[in-house]
């Protein structure tokens, strides 16, 4: 019986340093899912057109135009590196992208050369009064 109270409260200890680390990290870190990026058919075109994000959140773009659309990082086919393409999406369809290092990301439609968008990939950096474990 002891041994199963003895389990019980190092649980509890661990919730507890858990919800105290949750507390301690930014709030940009705890909140690492994606980042939406509505495609329209008026200006921003991309909304919004510019998007600071961290490594490892994902990147979803949305086409809610009545027309189709890609996004095309502008080194593809530039004898750079190509960091995402995407194929043409349709009214409706959808297109994300994950793991991004960090850097300045400009990117167009292939379709509409005159829609364009930019996505800084920031490094994360320590905040001061955090805590390192």
């Amino acid at each position: 019986m002891f041994e199963k109270e003895n389990r019980v409260s190092k649980r509890l200890s661990y919730l507890c340093c858990f919800g105290w680390l949750m507390l301690l990290l930014p709030a940009s870190l705890s909140q690492a899912g994606s980042s939406p990026i509505i495609l329209l058919d008026r200006e921003p075109f991309y909304a919004p057109a510019t998007m600071t994000i961290l490594p490892g959140q994902s990147i979803r773009w949305h086409n809610q135009s009545m027309q189709p659309h890609t996004v095309t990082h502008d080194g593809c086919g530039r004898g750079r590196n190509c960091a995402f393409a995407s194929k043409h999406l349709h009214p409706g369809e959808r297109f994300s992208v994950r793991g991004l290092p960090p850097g300045i990301y400009s990117y167009h439609c292939e379709i509409h050369p005159f829609m364009r968008g930019r996505i800084q990939v920031k490094r994360m950096v320590p905040t001061p009064g955090t805590t390192k474990l």
